[in-house]
C-alpha cells in the first residue's frame, strides 16, 4: 500500500495494526457489543435420535481480564442469604457464601470419551455442552448472581451455557424419556477415591437409608420403576455398572451410602448442584439428571478410563430410556 501525495510508503502491516488499535479502542468502552456469550461455550451436538446431554461446566480454561476473579459473598444473618456484589458490606463468611475457583481438570476431556463410547454402544451420538470460562471468572453450576457475581460478559456466557442446555432439552422433550449427565470432579476428598453419582439426595439421606423419590432428580425414572431402592444403589442402578467395570463408587450395591467408606477414609460426598436441580426432573418433565463426580486419577487417564465409564453409561441408558438403539440387543 502506498502514498504518492505525500512520498510517504505505509505497510499493509501497519495498517492493520491501526485498524486493530482502532477496533480494540472501540471495544475496550463498548466491551458488552464486542463481547458474544456464546464463544466461551463448545457444544457438540448430539444426533437426531439422542435421548442423552452431557455437560462440563467446570473445565473451562479461559482467563478473561475484563472478568473479575469470583469472591465469597457477604452474608445476611437476618435473611440468610448471599450477596455476591464484590463491595458488599457484611461480613464475607466461606462457610455461608463460599466461591470455589478452581477447576475440575479434565473433565471435558472424560465426558467427550464417554460421549463417543456411549455412541459405539448405543448407535446414538449424545449432546454436549462445555464451559470455556475457567470457574475462577463463572461458575455455571450456581444460579445467576453467585456464578457471575454481577459481571456483564460472566452473564452472557452464563446465559449462553444455559440457553444451550435449555435448546437441547426442548428438542429431547419431543422424544420421550431422557437423561442428563453433569460431569464433574474433585481433589478435596481424595482419600475416598470414589466415583460419586448424585441424585440430589443428601448424604444424611443417603447414611440413614432415606431414599424418598420425590425429592430426587431422577423423578420421572423413579415413576418408570418399581423399586427405587434398586435404581439408586441396587440392582438396577448405574452404580453396579460402574462398579462392574471396576470403578469404587458410591451408591452402588458394594457402597449404599458414604458412611460405608472403608476405616480411615472420610466417606464425603457430593449430591449433585445447581445444574441437577434445574436441569432433572425434580419440578417435573421427563428429563432426568446424575451428577458424576469423579477422583483426579480417572479423569488424568480418561482415554483409558472413559470408555469404561462409557460403556456402563450406555447399558444403564438402553435399560432406563429405551429407544430403537441401532446396537441395541
Amino acid at each position: 500500500v502506498s502514498t504518492q501525495s505525500t512520498g510517504r510508503r505505509f505497510s499493509t502491516k501497519k495498517i492493520m495494526g491501526t485498524s486493530l488499535g482502532v477496533l480494540l479502542a472501540l471495544c475496550l468502552p463498548l466491551a458488552l457489543l464486542c463481547f458474544n456469550g456464546e464463544d466461551y461455550i463448545d457444544y457438540y451436538p448430539g444426533s437426531s435420535q439422542s435421548n442423552v446431554i452431557l455437560t462440563a461446566p467446570h473445565d473451562g480454561w479461559i482467563k478473561l481480564d475484563s472478568i473479575p476473579v469470583r469472591q465469597k459473598g457477604c452474608y445476611d444473618s437476618e435473611t440468610g442469604q448471599c450477596d455476591w456484589h464484590h463491595d458488599c458490606s457484611n461480613p464475607k463468611i466461606s462457610r455461608k457464601c463460599n466461591a470455589i475457583t478452581h477447576a475440575d481438570l479434565y473433565s471435558s476431556v472424560i465426558a467427550k470419551q464417554m460421549r463417543e463410547t456411549i455412541e459405539e454402544v448405543t448407535g446414538e451420538m449424545p449432546h454436549l455442552v462445555v464451559s470455556k470460562l475457567h470457574r475462577s471468572r463463572l461458575d455455571p453450576n450456581r444460579f445467576r448472581d453467585d456464578a457471575a457475581q454481577y459481571n456483564e460478559q460472566a452473564g452472557q456466557a452464563y446465559d449462553a451455557f444455559h440457553g444451550k442446555i435449555q435448546q437441547v432439552h426442548d428438542a429431547l422433550a419431543h422424544q420421550g424419556p431422557a437423561v442428563h449427565f453433569d460431569i464433574h470432579g474433585y481433589t478435596s476428598h481424595n482419600a475416598d477415591n470414589w466415583t460419586e453419582l448424585g441424585y440430589n439426595i443428601r448424604r444424611e439421606d443417603l447414611n440413614a437409608g432415606i431414599l424418598d423419590p420425590a425429592v430426587s432428580s431422577i423423578q420421572a425414572l423413579a415413576e418408570r420403576v418399581e423399586n427405587f431402592t434398586s435404581l439408586v444403589s441396587g440392582e438396577e442402578s448405574l452404580g453396579k455398572l460402574f462398579q462392574e467395570e471396576g470403578f469404587r463408587t458410591v451408591p452402588s450395591p458394594t457402597y449404599n451410602r458414604p458412611a460405608d467408606a472403608e476405616e480411615g477414609r472420610p466417606g464425603k460426598y457430593f449430591r449433585g448442584g445447581y445444574i441437577t436441580r434445574k436441569w432433572g426432573s425434580l419440578e417435573g418433565g421427563q428429563i432426568d439428571c446424575v451428577q458424576i463426580e469423579f477422583p483426579q486419577w480417572i479423569r488424568d487417564d480418561s482415554d483409558y478410563y472413559g470408555p469404561k465409564l462409557g460403556r456402563a453409561m450406555a447399558k444403564w441408558v438402553m435399560r432406563h430410556y429405551p429407544k430403537p438403539y441401532v446396537n441395541n440387543q
